[in-house]
């Protein structure tokens, strides 16, 4: 069924945000904002029939054949309704505030990532998304869509693995990283970081992720300048 939507009102903010700063030791802060969306639960039902392709995949890759790592992206359409964007300048105003980065002012398309595994290949809990950095001069910001809270996003403070992230994601962090912390991935809930903290996602049970997807929303907005040590 085909389910017509303006933008600004799917994807309009919530009027009772709250947001916290999170400092990791030896890694620095994360801003965390829960209640995000006003209506959570329609993104998910959209989200819930989406057709997805395959993301990171070669002849030797894994995927599409031990899981399934997929994106889905919804293009920015401008309407010029004032509150059309009012989340991604909620997230530049809150990074800017608290963790002292400047994103360029400019409209970002609407980026999901999905994954589940197939039926017989759910590991351990010692086996994770590939830890990693997105780039060095980015603000990085996941969102939360799912009901099961029991993920997250992982911060490390090292990996050290010399594994092709294309070929496979399935990374031992009890003997290729240190972890340093795991935040929640509470439903509705909004991460904000730098681009270059060593992170990746998190499931602690990975059984429950076979009969379903995890999903989440994820920007990534560049700097005015290159990396700013905090």
């Amino acid at each position: 069924m085909i389910i017509p939507y303006l933008h600004h009102e799917l994807f309009a903010l919530s009027p009772r945000i709250k947001t916290t700063t999170h400092t990791i030791e030896g890694i620095g802060p994360v801003v965390v904002i829960d209640g995000f969306y006003a209506y959570p639960n329609d993104i998910q039902s959209m989200l819930e029939s989406a057709w997805v392709p395959n993301y990171h995949m070669n002849k030797k890759s894994a995927n599409f054949k031990d899981y399934y790592d997929c994106r889905h992206n919804i293009q920015v359409t401008p309407t010029e309704h004032p509150t059309e964007h009012e989340s991604q300048l909620l997230i530049r105003s809150l990074a800017k505030q608290h963790l002292g980065l400047d994103a360029i002012d400019r409209e970002y398309d609407y980026q999901f990532n999905f994954f589940k595994w197939f039926d017989d290949k759910a590991p351990g809990e010692n086996i994770q998304s590939y830890p990693h950095q997105d780039s060095m001069n980015h603000v990085a910001s996941v969102i939360y869509l799912n009901d099961n809270e029991e993920h997250g996003t992982a911060f490390y403070h090292s990996v050290d693995t010399d594994q092709d992230e294309v070929i496979d994601i399935r990374v031992d962090v009890e003997k290729n990283a240190e972890l340093a912390t795991v935040i929640t991935g509470k439903k509705n809930r909004c991460i904000i970081y730098p681009s270059w903290y060593i992170h990746g996602a998190y499931m602690q049970d990975h059984t429950q992720w076979v009969d379903n997807w995890r999903y989440t929303q994820v920007y990534f907005m560049k700097l005015h300048n290159e990396r700013i040590t905090l």
